[in-house]
């Protein structure tokens, strides 16, 4: 880890696509010619039904095809738009769409984002469907040979082989995670992915649902869907430091601001999600091990939450860097990568039925593993405390409290609390008082049915020989609408200004510890410039009155003198003058 005033950015290239908000734009998915292939590095599992195993995903277009301040990485970008590789569905499944992001480190330390949108077409090849057909045809024959084998021939004792508590007869058991070309119709994973020199989450996601909803929509977009790509890629320019930028999507207008050179560096990523996936002690223990450069594994089923989780870390290290290994989406043929004796801060997603004991990691006691969907950290052995832990707790407590989360996190609240409120909401909404109707069932038209008004227009119409259908109600719904998009927006700004409050604690606190760190310094030169160059190779630190200060001022790696400038200069006067 180490200080920073500004990490490498685009604006240091001299090619005009440096200067540009996207730099890429991809499409990933099945190639028709190929067909199936095994995905054996992301953990091919020939026992799984087809639908669930892992086949090969493959980049099937990019725009532009290489720009020179940025070179195409087509194997990272399709390991880290489909890490999980292709996804098949029926009919039967469940088919929206997921966002997620991710990054990729480039040799210098500079880094390029990824904002991806995955949703499910229908297959059209008739060579993929078959070969699925073929695959299944396979696998029954194989799953029920071995339940033969395993007891005798008889219907009887083949059912007595299945677990008690599976109540599935034989013949569900058949169709379960089946697919049956006459009857089924299949669906294939398809990616469309930009990647940006910075983290402009929101406005890529709003993009890329905007081109989502055109290419789905039975009504042709306003132009042709290839002119937006374009503009995107070619026109709208990266924002200046300080100044906002707004550019048009498919339907709406999408805007980004991005923070001056004197403000927060930019961060898209909602911290409230952070602490309500985390719960706020967790976090701070979480964070208290990326500090002491320890190797931290996140754990979920979501891609975007082990992004979000770890972006939101790194945040809260400002004015620090974390400068080793940091892979937030770890794909599952780069498995290996968890053996590095270095510190590291890596995300892995987790499948559905696997638990912690089932995974191999090495070097446990140096490990920090964070299992976001069941709010559960381990912590490694030996684990410091953080400086006046008890203090920022309470500071950053009152904060999420004035936004209405819950320091525990408020997406674990128990079932049957949620489960509660859900109901006592739906009793207020269907009691039929001041006003109050079922959603469900509401008409207007019916509402007004036995209005005396209504009635004599409808006679009036009825003598002249207007028919009069039911009313149009799409102006009340368009106000819905806009209300709808309205709280959106709302709730957006909500989110900036708790990020921008929940960073100036970060950063204040890192104040508060350093503020006086000359006092425990041993100056052994007069000369600054020299006793700078021999700093390695002297005590500059003094052990006695080692033990009343932070632990964090004895960072492995990290030279408090390098950011002695920067926080009297940047750091304090801000944070002083709130």
């Amino acid at each position: 880890m180490s200080g920073s005033g500004a990490a490498p950015g685009p604006g240091s290239g001299s090619s005009p696509a440096a200067c540009r908000f996207a730099h890429y734009f991809v499409l990933c998915g099945i190639d028709a010619d190929s067909g199936l292939e095994p995905d054996e590095l992301a953990g091919e599992n020939f026992d799984q039904s087809p639908l669930r195993r892992t086949f090969k995903s493959k980049v099937l277009a990019h725009y532009p095809q290489n720009i020179e301040w940025n070179p195409f990485d087509q194997d990272a970008v399709n390991m880290l738009c489909m890490p999980k590789g292709l996804s098949f569905r029926t009919q039967t499944d469940n088919k929206d769409p997921q966002f997620h992001s991710f990054i990729i480190t480039r040799e210098d330390g500079s880094r390029t984002y990824g904002f991806v949108l995955t949703f499910y077409e229908e297959v059209t090849s008739k060579q993929i469907c078959t070969a699925m057909q073929t695959l299944y045809q396979m696998h029954n024959a194989e799953h029920y040979s071995s339940l033969y084998a395993s007891s005798s021939c008889s219907m009887d004792s083949l059912a007595s082989s299945i677990d008690e508590g599976d109540t599935t007869s034989l013949l569900k058991l058949q169709r379960y995670n089946s697919y049956d070309i006459s009857r089924d119709t299949l669906y294939v994973s398809k990616s469309i992915c930009l990647i940006t020199p910075l983290p402009f989450m929101q406005a890529c996601k709003k993009f890329l649902i905007q081109l989502y909803k055109a290419v789905t929509s039975q009504q042709p977009p306003p132009l042709p869907l290839e002119s937006y790509i374009h503009n995107i890629l070619y026109e709208v320019p990266l924002p200046p430091p300080g100044r906002s930028l707004k550019f048009y999507g498919v339907y709406e207008p999408v805007i980004c601001q991005r923070p001056g050179p004197s403000e927060l560096p930019l961060s898209d990523y909602p911290l409230r999600e952070v602490f309500e996936l985390l719960g706020l002690e967790n976090l701070v223990q979480v964070f208290t091990c990326v500090l002491l450069e320890m190797q931290i594994l996140l754990y979920s089923q979501d891609y975007q939450r082990l992004m979000t989780v770890a972006e939101g870390i790194t945040t809260l290290l400002f004015p620090f860097q974390w400068q080793h290994v940091y892979v937030p989406i770890l794909p599952a043929s780069l498995l290996h990568f968890l053996d590095a004796p270095v510190p590291y801060l890596m995300g892995l997603q987790s499948k559905e039925g696997t638990d912690r004991s089932k995974l191999e990691l090495p070097q446990e006691a140096n490990l920090c593993f964070v299992d976001i969907d069941n709010h559960f950290i381990e912590l490694p052995e030996e684990f410091p405390q953080f400086p006046n832990k008890v203090d920022f707790i309470q500071e950053l407590s009152e904060i999420l409290l004035q936004f209405g989360i819950p320091p525990e996190g408020s997406l674990h609240c128990s079932e049957s609390a949620t489960k509660l409120k859900n109901l006592v909401l739906k009793d207020l909404v269907n009691d039929k008082k001041n006003g109050n109707v079922s959603a469900n069932n509401i008409s207007m038209y019916e509402l007004l049915k036995g209005n005396e008004t209504i009635a004599r227009l409808q006679a009036l119409a009825k003598r002249t020989g207007v028919t009069m259908e039911k009313m149009d109600l799409s102006a009340s719904l368009s106000e819905k609408e806009k209300d709808l998009k309205l709280q959106c927006e709302e709730a957006e700004l909500r989110d900036y200004q708790l990020n921008v409050q929940l960073r100036e604690v970060f950063a204040n606190r890192f104040t508060q510890m350093f503020a006086d760190y000359e006092a425990f310094v041993i100056q052994t030169a007069q000369d600054m410039e020299s006793w700078l160059t021999n700093r390695e190779q002297m005590q500059n630190f003094d052990k006695v009155k080692r033990s009343r200060v932070s632990l964090f001022m004895v960072f492995s790696g990290l030279y408090i003198t390098d950011f002695v400038n920067f926080f009297k200069i940047q750091i304090f006067p801000p944070l002083l003058s709130l």
